[in-house]
């Protein structure tokens, strides 16, 4: 009987023996498998306090810098996280980081499954000249920034966005920090062998810096309001003329090299965008020249023809310009109905007919440009009114349709809610904001003008 106890004894030992064995190498395996090795991926990495990006940064790793994996979890942006160990700065610090953002020793990389969402962490190139980052998966999101072409970004993920396509959530460089946003996947390709995450590749070598003197080197360069030939037209300055660099840019649709440019030309000052093959190096030394067949801004051939009589203000604000041009200086506004005194006619460098007009306006007699299809011939002097801010009528909502893709341009007419015009381009307007130019029926004329792209259906 004592025999078989302990014999018994001695089995339940050996037994117990073995299962400490077993957890014990257990337990190693897991700490080894938990406690694998990765590299960071990114130019730049946040480690965050939590798996969360709304988490504090605990410190910023550089691209290569080893890591140890302590566990991983998923984060409350539902991507998978990695909690990490590392070196810095002498010390061992540690903290969360998005495990996309990892590559992992002796794998390709690592993939996160969620629900109608694919995980890639492969580099890509932008396509087109330029592409435009919003702050979700919409055209109709916000834009965060426009990469151009050749710019090198870091893929999260990508999904179906509501308008049916696949949309690509990218991490990218601008001003020294990493930043997120969203690009259809459609302007996206593999990124070149060996390639890194970079900022907008410039299209010139030895750009000019802020402060560096140019000059136009031909006879007519346009002054737009952005880097594009969609830009709007701000002054047209002719050979000779001096402008000062702020800075270079791409162009948003000819990916070539512009510059924005200060200027003064005829007296006015401005800033605007102008093609970089149109200005030369250094500083004129004969100032403007006017080439035969152009025209400086506020000069047209011939003298002006003298005209009498007066002329009454058509849309609910004019502006009344400086010189015959929609790139004078606004020197008053006029408010609807408003009766002013016909001086002479003569043709705008816009080609259009312009009324040089005297006004009465707090108490002194003032001059100025109108564009004659604002006036209606014919009317009873009065004290013209300077509008501010005017409030269109409150019943069923107007819209104001200006003479050019800017809330400072001269409101051409009303129209009310529910009104159908016909779409015949869109812009982005002086504000920075899109612009859509519409043509309609009023008064059984056929009217074009420009009104912002938000206010329509």
């Amino acid at each position: 009987m004592t025999t078989s106890k302990t014999k018994r004894i001695r089995c339940f030992l050996v037994l117990l023996l073995g299962l400490c064995c077993a957890w014990i190498l257990f337990s190693a395996s897991a700490s080894f498998a938990a406690r694998s090795t990765g590299t960071v991926k990114n130019r730049i990495l946040n480690v965050r306090s939590q798996a969360s990006t709304s988490s504090s940064v605990v410190c910023k790793l550089s691209q290569g810098t080893k890591v140890t994996i302590l566990s991983d979890t998923t984060g409350t942006d539902g991507m998978k996280w990695y909690n990490v160990y590392f070196a810095y700065g002498g010390d061992t610090r540690e903290g969360f980081v998005r495990a996309d953002l990892i590559n992992i020793a002796g794998s390709a990389g690592s993939t996160t499954t969620n629900p109608g969402v694919s995980t890639n962490s492969a580099l890509k190139s932008i396509v087109p000249n330029a592409a435009i980052v919003r702050s979700y998966p919409s055209t109709k999101a916000e834009i965060r920034t426009r990469l151009f072409k050749g710019t090198i970004v870091t893929l999260v993920n990508e999904q179906a966005a509501d308008d049916g396509r696949k949309w690509s959530k990218v991490s990218y460089q601008e001003g020294g920090s990493t930043k997120e946003g969203y690009i259809r996947s459609d302007l996206l390709t593999a990124a070149p062998a060996g390639a890194t995450m970079t900022t907008t590749p410039s299209t010139s070598t030895g750009s000019p810096s802020s402060g560096a003197a140019k000059y136009v080197n031909t006879n007519v360069a346009l002054v737009r309001t952005y880097a594009s030939t969609d830009g709007d037209i701000r002054a047209r300055l002719v050979r000779g003329t001096n402008v000062t660099v702020i800075k270079s840019a791409t162009g948003q649709t000819d990916g070539r090299t512009w510059y924005k440019v200060s200027y003064n030309s005829n007296g006015v000052s401005g800033e605007g965008y102008i093609r970089g093959d149109l200005l030369a190096d250094g500083t004129s030394s004969t100032g403007p020249v006017e080439s035969p067949g152009t025209t400086t801004p506020g000069t047209v051939p011939g003298a002006p023809t003298p005209v009498n009589g007066t002329a009454t203000v058509i849309p609910t604000v004019a502006n009344i310009r400086t010189y015959a041009s929609p790139n004078g200086d606004v020197r008053s506004k006029l408010s609807a109905g408003t009766v002013v005194s016909l001086i002479s006619e003569k043709t705008g460098d816009d080609g259009k007919k312009w009324y040089k007009i005297s006004y009465s306006l707090n108490g002194a007699t003032m001059e100025g440009y109108i564009r004659s299809d604002l006036l209606t011939l014919g009317g009873t002097t009065t004290t013209p009114t300077t509008p501010t801010n005017p409030t269109p009528p409150s019943s069923g909502g107007v819209a104001q349709v200006r003479s050019y893709a800017s809330p400072y341009a001269d409101v051409r007419t009303t129209l009310s809610n529910g009104t159908k015009v016909s779409i015949i381009k869109e812009v982005t307007g002086e504000d920075g904001e899109k612009w859509t130019k519409i043509s309609f029926n009023q008064d059984g004329k056929r009217v074009e003008g420009y009104v912002p792209s938000s206010i329509l259906k």
